[in-house]
């Protein structure tokens, strides 16, 4: 942001977009390449592919769905409402400050919104449930004032750097890392009942002999009975933790996601040094528990706010599917065919 767009921008309005995701389990969803040619093949990969690929996801969405039943969308978005609304202030010559914040809602009102900083969230637990990692996008757009590149190229500006928003910016909190339990034989016992109990449909039954859900089941109970403990089995202890007292260790650290993305939110719009690609990381805060907020120097990340956990010893993995828990579902069903919601 230059001066001049500050003291344009002045009093802004915030907007958060609200959620629409909840808290997903993120899961690693494994392709399964044809046997052989022809359509015998490609069908075959598709069953191997649904057999190799039941327990897990499963799990994540059974997961996901006991999450929802205590983390719901309007608990995220009031949480990051009421840490934005701390931050409204009176005007101040030369700088943006939040004069109103609100919540909208994408699914009744979609589209971007003029002259206003949109903050769009989302929320994942880590393949092995050990960490919640909450992202957070700032975006402030005016027809009012154009883009212009700060940046000068050699040769032709890239199309990237003729249009776009006038600001844009990433906040990544990662939570305090759960530790990964030990595995003994009463864990193993643990974990394979567990893997069972995970493929129950609603009735309570498990899959029917000789169907794939059976088969991966039993792949997975084998699984649950050796002498490693994957990213899958360990999330099913770990997110059981995350639950414990109602929810209150994952509600603890949304509540510090949402106040970091607050406070550094409006720091960063009111910045007017241009990030580069050949920068070094830059440390901002160090907090009592060692939690360290650092601004990325360099790389397209350029420019953005990570928030780590002194404990991190190596870095959790996402997978490349995330479940949504069955609550959310039917909340943002119910948004956009009211008349399901009604009956």
């Amino acid at each position: 942001m230059s001066p001049a767009n500050l003291a344009a921008l002045g009093p802004t309005r915030a907007s958060i977009t609200a959620d629409q995701g909840g808290v997903g389990k993120s899961w690693f969803y494994t392709e399964v390449n044809g046997a052989g040619a022809g359509l015998a093949g490609v069908i075959g990969g598709l069953i191997a592919g649904a057999i190799i690929n039941a327990a897990p996801s499963h799990r994540a969405n059974r997961q996901a769905t006991e999450i929802a039943e205590v983390i719901t969308p309007e608990r995220l978005n009031e949480s990051l409402d009421a840490k934005f609304k701390a931050l409204t202030a009176a005007p101040q010559e030369g700088k943006v400050t939040f004069s109103d914040v609100v919540v909208t809602q994408k699914v009744l009102a979609p589209g971007e919104l003029d002259d206003t900083l949109e903050i769009a969230t989302s929320y994942t637990l880590s393949e092995d449930s050990s960490v919640l990692r909450v992202i957070s996008t700032a975006t402030y757009k005016s027809a009012a004032i154009p883009y212009k590149t700060p940046y000068t190229f050699k040769k032709q500006t890239p199309a990237s750097e003729t249009t776009g928003p006038l600001y844009r910016n990433v906040f990544t909190y990662y939570s305090t890392p759960l530790p990964v339990p030990v595995l003994t034989p009463e864990l193993k016992e643990r974990l394979a009942a567990s893997v069972r109990d995970s493929m129950r449909n609603e009735s309570g039954a498990l899959p029917a002999e000789g169907t794939g859900e059976y088969k991966s089941m039993l792949h997975d109970v084998e699984l649950a009975q050796d002498d490693k403990l994957s990213s899958g089995e360990s999330s099913v202890f770990l997110t059981r933790e995350w639950l414990k007292n109602h929810g209150a260790p994952l509600k603890q650290e949304i509540e510090r996601a949402h106040a970091f993305i607050a406070k550094y939110a409006l720091l960063d719009v009111n910045r007017t040094a241009i990030p580069s690609l050949e920068g070094t990381d830059e440390l901002l805060e160090t907090t009592t528990d060692d939690r360290t907020v650092r601004r990325i120097g360099a790389g397209v990340g350029a420019g953005s706010y990570v928030s780590s956990a002194a404990n991190a010893a190596t870095p959790a993995t996402y997978g490349n599917a995330v479940a949504v828990g069955k609550a959310t579902e039917d909340y943002v069903n119910g948004l956009k065919h009211p008349a399901k919601k009604a009956k």
